[in-house]
């Protein structure tokens, strides 16, 4: 599965794709050239000189939903099954070893995002390596700075 994916917009002069549909973070490209974002949207041209809004909205990094002009277009990280969402959120657990661990949950979570959304990873892996990780990583930190609840 390519990181880039080309939006369907009708109307759109030159060609609008997303570079980063994979991971944490990406850009919107127009034509080849990055698109800054202003006042929420990035600014489509289009071919009867009119300029359409290209939005997204969502609070999970890297599962966004992109809209144009209210209706959605892309779904990013939709070919992620529900288990391996909910996996993600495995380092939680973390947090009961204090500030060290709740670092280490969100570094953690945000390297599970990636895992999850790699569509090359078999799905039991998607689902057992952020649960693996955190179990390991909650091992470590007790034997490093004790049990949570003493």
């Amino acid at each position: 599965m390519d990181n880039t994916r080309r939006l369907d917009i009708p109307g759109a002069r030159g060609k609008v794709e997303v570079e980063g549909v994979l991971g944490l973070l990406y850009k919107v490209r127009i034509d080849g050239d990055v698109v800054k974002r202003k006042r929420g949207a990035w600014a489509v041209p289009m071919r009867d000189r009119s300029t359409g809004r290209l939005t997204s909205n969502g609070v999970l990094p890297g599962f966004q939903t992109l809209r144009f002009n209210g209706e959605p277009i892309l779904k990013m990280g939709a070919h992620v099954e529900t288990a391996a969402k909910i996996a993600m959120f495995a380092p939680v657990i973390l947090i009961l070893f204090g500030f060290i661990g709740a670092i280490a949950a969100v570094l953690m979570f945000l390297t599970n995002v990636l895992v999850v959304k790699n569509p090359q990873m078999p799905a039991g892996m998607r689902i057992g390596l952020p649960v693996l990780n955190a179990f390991v990583m909650a091992l470590l930190l007790n034997a490093l700075i004790g049990l949570p609840f003493s």
